[in-house]
């Protein structure tokens, strides 16, 4: 059986991190590690991972791409299985990825997300989930990207890339280790079984920062792609979403009950934390 190590980078995430760690002990088949990788929390992020018995690693370099590199070097795992501090995954989830990972031609996949915090939950999740189904790579519907709320990769296939990666803070981590997967020619799916229920708490922000939050996937598509068919649909489906941006806001703040309680960063990858 696939050996598994759950990364979680985390910063300042005290009110979302015990319910994350509680859902991944909860699992019908465990993950073999659990690795937290505190990224300078100021809160009490660490105490509530540590109660939780899972071990904790420091990454002083801000930003999540340090934070996940840190964390995926660091596991032992067949298989290792990246969610944010948000995530809450269903108990079968594990045994989900093992049944998916068990096919070898697969060294990467990236499944739908739920917004447990959203209304209409079901609704904005099969509008996301038929999003992102639509953004696959030719006729092989292989991903060139992957969703860093959800996302699971052999450990081979990491360390295969991980010395090509950027750490530039204008795009997306995720969609950085998804794009060097994909020119390196590694087999990235996007798997339905998958799901994780996460966040919609990126909807907080204003209209100009989740504009800018967007067009960091255009900018990680261009910088590395050049304008063509994956930037294109980048551009897409970044408009689609700002159209939308007002009843996304909408949905949001109608469900408090169930609200994080820890603010959204405009830019996980940026050094600038004030």
């Amino acid at each position: 059986m696939a050996r598994i190590t759950v990364v979680v980078p985390a910063f300042d995430e005290q009110g979302v991190i015990g319910p994350c760690l509680d859902a991944l002990h909860a699992q019908t088949e465990p993950a073999d590690e659990i690795i937290v990788v505190d990224n300078n929390s100021a809160d009490g992020t660490v105490a509530e991972a540590r109660l939780r018995g899972v071990l904790v690693l420091h990454e002083v370099r801000q930003g999540v791409q340090h934070a996940r590199n840190t964390g995926f070097d660091a596991a032992t795992g067949d298989l290792i299985v990246r969610i944010d501090a948000d995530t809450r995954l269903p108990p079968d989830y594990l045994a989900q990825v093992r049944a998916f990972f068990a096919d070898p031609a697969v060294d990467a996949a990236t499944g739908p997300v739920r917004y447990y915090d959203s209304a209409m939950p079901g609704v904005v999740a099969r509008g996301d989930a038929m999003l992102r189904g639509l953004c696959s790579v030719g006729r092989s519907r292989r991903l060139d990207w992957v969703f860093g709320a959800n996302m699971v990769i052999r450990r081979t296939a990491w360390q295969a890339v991980s010395p090509t990666l950027c750490v530039a803070e204008h795009m997306h981590e995720d969609l950085d280790l998804g794009i060097h997967l994909h020119r390196g020619g590694h087999a990235v799916h996007y798997a339905r079984i998958l799901v994780a229920e996460t966040s919609a708490r990126r909807i907080r922000s204003d209209y100009r920062s989740f504009r800018q939050y967007l067009l960091m996937t255009e900018r990680g598509y261009a910088d590395h792609l050049g304008r063509g068919g994956s930037y294109a649909r980048a551009w897409v489906m970044a408009r689609v979403l700002l159209i939308g941006y007002p009843v996304m806001k909408r949905l949001y703040r109608q469900n408090d009950e169930s609200r994080p309680t820890c603010a959204a960063r405009k830019n996980p990858m940026s050094s600038q934390v004030a």
